[in-house]
């Protein structure tokens, strides 16, 4: 099941001109929360051999192991959804959960097959470049007056286009089957842009909402971002 971490909250979506209570700073520090949680979750996950052997099994096929994250991660946010369109936060909260499990096991697997002297520095690396990431983003979308309100369904696409990638590498060519990370990875880039101008023009009514938008955004990155570093530290070790 392949879910847009974006579209799922379409039928929530406010026009900018309406009057929205929002506060950024709440949104801010919800979504901070959340990933700090989420990437402390992936550390702790990555020393427990029996969570990594699941990790192994579940990811080790890539087109089973995208579907899986995709599932998981997407799976989550359509329980968030209907948890903030009914005002029902246990819901929303089993959501948020399945979520960081989603990111958790991912994240602890790739760092569990990682030496342990490696884990906290490819960690640190990659805060500070999703971290960079995010703030250029930032930047762009609030200095600039472009309606971005159509890269929800570019995201979409772009998961999609991962995922037919991803499967088509494994069952016809399998060079082809690494052009799915950066497709991804471009997928969560265009699903934070999409995100971050939300909150700028007020687009959702609920701040759990908005912070968890940014969440599964951010979060998408860095894991992709967590990949590389670690695949460029070994090499230098």
């Amino acid at each position: 099941m392949v879910i847009n971490m974006s579209s799922n909250f379409s039928s929530n979506e406010f026009t900018a001109t309406e009057t929205i209570s929002q506060n950024t700073t709440k949104i801010v520090g919800l979504s901070i929360g959340l990933i700090t949680s989420n990437i402390v979750l992936m550390l702790l996950m990555s020393y427990i051999p029996p969570v990594v052997n699941m990790g192994k099994l579940l990811f080790g096929n890539l087109l089973i192991g995208i579907i899986i994250f995709i599932g998981a991660v997407g799976g989550g946010s359509w329980i968030v959804n209907k948890g903030t369109q009914s005002g029902n936060l246990s819901l929303a909260g089993i959501g948020i959960t399945l979520t960081e499990l989603g990111y958790g096991l991912f994240g602890g697997t790739v760092l569990g097959v990682a030496s342990a002297t490696l884990r906290f520095t490819a960690v640190g690396i990659s805060v500070v470049i999703t971290g960079a990431i995010t703030g250029v983003v930032t930047y762009v979308v609030f200095k600039s007056d472009r309606n971005f309100s159509s890269w929800q369904s570019y995201s979409f696409y772009l998961f999609i286009g991962g995922l037919a990638i991803g499967g088509g590498g494994v069952m016809f060519f399998q060079p082809i089957a690494y052009l799915a990370a950066p497709v991804i990875l471009a997928a969560f880039l265009v699903s934070l842009t999409y995100e971050i101008w939300a909150v700028k023009e007020n687009r959702y009514e609920s701040n759990l909402r908005n912070a968890f938008g940014i969440y599964v955004a951010v979060m998408g990155v860095f894991v992709n971002i967590l990949l590389w570093v670690l695949r460029i530290l070994e090499l230098l070790e």
